[in-house]
């Protein structure tokens, strides 16, 4: 009986190593017939199904695939993609050579309808910030990583702490939903420093999706949903980074994977220094004192000939940041001192599993937990301490059926986020717990050649409203051509009247530091946002072109707005307003040889009735024109360059009594920046030169001294600096 148990765990031991057939194998070449390599092929519109395939040096790939019936998906950065059938009666091994065009890239994204699908075949307007991109810009941060995308601002909201926000479609930062690998596990305490504390190491990709054409994310995707997909082994291996920049930052990581056929793991680590900066020697910072440290691990494990598969993810980020004057000295013995040590960890679990070609689901349990100890103070306050905890559960669910033209998706989405503010000094101690409840459902529906139509409804028990809240959602997608797509969507949503991200952050202004009320009476705000836009792509010289252009109307109602009063900031309704606008975006690329890309957002964000603190009408803070460009030129001997152009228009600003006379409303300058790198591969080594905003456009009427008022901060978040990096794989 031992004997043949033992020979039966042998015989199955040596099936699972031995080599699997290849479903589908072949060469990947370019238009002139030369090799490719590096290129991803894998089954597409299923989750988790198989291994994909990446292409060796000679172009040759091989994919298995479990029994059934996939559509087989080759990308690579620069390139169009290439499709493949694969009937569930298709003899196999299936010989396949495939030809990729020189493009600009059609990656595979999963934002958009949360399955995944090629960009250009989504409805719903999906742009892709790739790793060479967030490579070449050395980005250390998300904040970093996402800047040179066109439509997006990031700016910086504070003197002394500099807490930036992520805007999209002229909407502050509340309204654009952060999510890592499809979920919103970053806390309204987390975001107020959250998009510094996600290091550029953890990230293998950025989804941005502008406008509110998905159902699945939740209500507040108003603006737009910003997807942080996370690192995955593709290969066994290291990376290691150093970089130095002078009057900037020092910046270490570290990354590691490995993988085999049913097994992978990735191990990511990161250490940042940002040295504090006075830019106008009157003793106080402009450019705060940062230390971050942030690790983590995602492993993958296949089950069932490749139909199932088991995700876990941890992270943790500890960030100690101190802005103000006597940096030296403990908080309380400087005259100004916004000092926070931020602690997070998180940690997800996802199991997918596709019962048959026609069905897949997906299930995810996560959480997170943020400690944070802060002192807001002046003048030597020895009370200012305080403590903000926050716990975030999360449960989710999906189900994909798919049926020749339709995809049906459906799921169930429920969060708990609970927060307990203490600022003994301020008397202020909150005890907050808010509970989501959603429920959604999608058809994406392919309705004949060229047409495809996105619809679906979400449905939100909120804890602080008295009934459920139903968001519709549309998006339309019409291609009469392989190189032109139309694009219109209108979506509806909503946020509950509760404490936000930045109503947690203390500000210091003339002398006091004041906190965020809330209105008693305070109504949950409404939102309708209609895109529409056209993408063209036509064939130029030796490459392709893009010429895009996509006009956008938001419309809010029970707008949030935040009054300043002698003692505080009072967060109330303050009637309607509208943001309207149009972006355009030019490109041109050949392979991933040399992309140019550039946009420029044209926009108007009013109140329907002034506001009564200014009497203004104009949203603050928000420029009727911005944009970037981008230029990335890659050499076959191993050179990289990339230039990068950021222009902020002028707006208006609140200026706050302390440091001037009087209360008033500014109008703000004109910026541009130019950030640029080169690279040079000597093996496997890769040294980089780095130049951030060389033109060294910067604010120069800052406030000054301890009576200054802190939010008045507008422009380019870091003066010029220079830097060195190497980095090598192994």
């Amino acid at each position: 009986m031992a004997t043949t148990l033992l020979s039966g765990l042998l015989t199955l031991t040596l099936q699972l190593a031995a080599p699997q057939p290849c479903a589908v194998e072949g060469r990947v070449l370019d238009q002139q017939g030369g090799a490719l390599p590096g290129v991803s092929v894998a089954a597409i519109g299923a989750l988790g199904v198989g291994d994909p395939a990446v292409s060796g040096p000679d172009g040759r790939y091989c994919l298995r695939l479990p029994a059934g019936a996939f559509v087989i998906e080759a990308t690579l950065v620069g390139f169009g993609s290439a499709r493949v059938e694969l009937g569930a009666q298709t003899p196999r091994p299936l010989k396949r050579d495939l030809t990729l065009r020189a493009t600009f890239a059609e990656d595979v994204v999963v934002t958009a309808t949360r399955t995944r699908r090629l960009t250009n075949a989504v409805p719903v307007r999906t742009e892709v910030v790739g790793r060479d991109a967030i490579d070449a810009s050395a980005s250390r941060t998300l904040a970093d990583a996402i800047e040179f995308t066109s439509g997006v601002r990031v700016e910086n909201n504070c003197q002394n702490c500099n807490f930036s926000q992520i805007r999209l479609l002229g909407l502050e930062g509340p309204y654009t939903q952060i999510l890592v690998d499809g979920h919103p596990v970053v806390s309204s305490l987390a975001q107020v420093y959250g998009i510094e504390h996600i290091p550029a190491r953890m990230i293998e990709r950025i989804e941005v999706v502008k406008g509110g054409g998905s159902a699945l994310y939740g209500s507040g995707a108003v603006g737009g949903v910003i997807n942080i997909i996370p690192r995955e082994a593709a290969r066994t291996g290291g990376v290691i980074e150093a970089r130095g920049e002078r009057g900037g930052s020092v910046n270490a990581a570290a990354d590691w994977a490995a993988a085999d056929r049913r097994t992978s793991i990735s191990l990511y680590g990161q250490r940042d220094l940002v040295r504090p900066l006075d830019i106008d020697g009157d003793g106080f910072t402009e450019v705060s004192r940062r230390a971050l440290t942030a690790g983590g691990a995602r492993a993958n494990r296949f089950f069932g000939e490749g139909r199932a598969k088991l995700t876990m993810d941890v992270s943790f980020v500890s960030e100690a940041r101190r802005g103000g004057d006597r940096l030296d000295l403990a908080p309380h013995e400087a005259e100004v001192a916004e000092s926070i040590d931020s602690r997070r960890t998180s940690g997800a679990l996802t199991w997918y599993h596709q019962p048959s070609s026609g069905l897949d689901y997906r299930i995810t349990l996560a959480g997170a937990a943020t400690d944070r100890d802060s002192y807001y103070g002046l003048g030597r306050d020895p009370n200012a301490y305080g403590n903000t905890t926050s716990d975030l559960f999360l449960g989710d669910a999906q189900v994909n059926h798919y049926r020749e033209r339709h995809i049906f998706s459906w799921g169930l989405q429920r969060t708990h986020d609970r927060t307990n503010d203490e600022q003994p000094g301020y008397g202020r101690s909150l005890r907050l717990a808010h509970t989501t409840t959603g429920v959604f459902a999608q058809h994406d529906w392919t309705l004949g050649a060229g047409w495809q139509l996105l619809s679906g409804v979400r449905t939100d028990w909120h804890n602080a409203l008295d009934a459920p809240i139903v968001s519709p959602r549309f998006a339309l997608l019409y291609s009469p051509k392989d190189d032109l797509d139309v694009r219109v969507s209108v979506g509806r949503g909503f946020r509950a009247p509760q404490i936000f991200d930045e109503d947690l952050h203390l500000t210091a202004v003339g002398g006091d530091v004041r906190l965020v009320e809330l209105d008693p009476n305070l109504r949950e705000e409404r939102a309708t946002n209609i895109m529409a836009g056209a993408e063209w792509k036509p064939a130029l010289g030796r490459g392709q072109a893009l010429v895009e252009a996509t006009l956008f109307h938001t419309r809010l109602t029970n707008l949030f707005h935040t009054l300043t009063t002698d003692s505080a900031l009072f967060k109330t309704n303050l009637g309607g307003a509208r943001v309207e606008g149009v972006e355009i975006n030019l490109g041109w690329g050949i392979g991933d040889d040399l992309v140019i890309q550039g946009g420029i957002v044209s926009q108007r964000a009013v109140f329907d009735a002034p506001e009564p603190t200014f009497g203004s009408r104009d949203f603050f803070r928000t420029p009727r024109h911005y944009g970037s460009l981008t230029t990335l030129w890659r050499s076959h001997a191993g050179w990289e360059a990339f230039v990068g152009v950021k222009f902020t228009g002028r707006m208006t600003a609140p200026h706050y009594a302390g440091f001037i006379a009087t209360t008033r409303l500014e109008h703000t300058d004109r910026f541009v920046t130019f950030d640029a790198s080169v690279s040079r591969a000597l093996g496997p080594v890769t040294l980089t030169a780095i130049g951030r905003n060389l033109s060294n456009a910067y604010q120069s009427d800052f406030d000054r001294g301890p009576l200054r008022d802190a939010a008045y901060v507008y422009g380019p978040r870091m003066p010029r600096s220079f830097g060195l990096s190497a980095r090598m794989e192994f």
